[in-house]
């Protein structure tokens, strides 16, 4: 399979993508070193894929302050992507909070989002999410709630304190497994391997979304959406997506039962089937 890697400049931050496949163009936005080892080869192999990188995720300047990264900044950034990788209108797909970046960005241009793909979205705010997630993890197992004790007794602030910035939330995130992944024993490390690491853009991020409002306007945003959310999802319940949100006809919900925050790769055959059928289902365009 060819694979096409490039480099844009764009407010201080150098954004990395990579392009692989051939047919009809999709853009999958956050890393482009996390998110090509989450979708499988199957996926990978009937469409034009490109990964690219959210600033967060990216080399940034130490110029570009956290001040100057606005929302604005990263909906700039994604058209930026877009005429990189010479996508006109393409399948747009989010997971977890770049759902919401790609929700927004695909209301600001309906015209160049055929079809928009929300991976484990929270539909609402940061507190109403934690909220939930907090009612939901009631919800887990013994077995489950005793790992994620364990795992959070071993990081311990004196092993944080050595480690840079960066380190210190992928290990927080590693050791928080148990309520992001199905298999409550799953190391994530790997994952994160060579993803850069910006910590003052990915405050300014998460900031985007604390007086967040979800919604869309189904007379304005034409585009089908399918929103895939899994069972043993802790961090961003399932139970935040209510029967109001999935009103428009063009909405189209899946909860995949043995699968946590990121059921692409932890159930990649039924994630597969359901994104591909919904990508190709009769009368559908692209």
């Amino acid at each position: 399979m060819s694979l096409f890697r490039g480099k844009i400049d764009n407010a201080g931050a150098t954004l990395a993508y990579q392009i692989e496949g051939s047919g009809a163009p999709v853009l999958v936005i956050g890393s482009s070193v996390y998110y090509p080892r989450t979708f499988s080869e199957n996926f990978r192999r009937s469409y034009r894929l490109a990964y690219a990188d959210m600033r967060h995720f990216a080399e940034t300047s130490q110029s570009a302050g956290t001040p100057d990264i606005t929302l604005g900044t990263y909906l700039d950034d994604i058209e930026y992507i877009r005429k990189a990788v010479d996508f006109e209108r393409f399948v747009l797909v989010g997971h977890s909070h770049h759902g919401n970046l790609a929700l927004e960005y695909a209301k600001q241009h309906p015209e160049r989002v055929s079809r928009l793909v929300l991976i484990g979205t929270p539909p609402c705010n940061v507190q109403k999410t934690i909220e939930r997630a907090e009612r939901y993890w009631g919800t887990a197992s013994k077995e489950r709630k005793a790992k994620l004790e364990e795992n959070r007794a071993s990081l311990t602030s004196e092993k944080c304190a050595f480690l840079e910035p960066g380190d210190a939330f992928v290990a927080q995130y590693v050791a928080d497994g148990p309520k992001y992944w199905y298999d409550a024993d799953y190391d994530a490390t790997p994952l994160w391997q060579g993803v850069p690491l910006n910590m003052e853009a990915l405050s300014a991020f998460k900031g985007f979304f604390v007086n967040y409002e979800f919604f869309w306007e189904p007379a304005r945003f034409h585009a089908p959406v399918l929103v895939v959310m899994g069972k043993y999802d802790y961090a961003v319940p399932h139970t935040l997506w209510d029967k109001a949100l999935l009103n428009p006809q063009n909405v189209t919900y899946r909860l995949l039962d043995k699968s946590g925050h990121t059921p692409q790769l932890e159930v990649p055959e039924e994630f597969d089937q359901v994104l591909l059928e919904w990508l190709e289902q009769k009368g559908g365009t692209i």
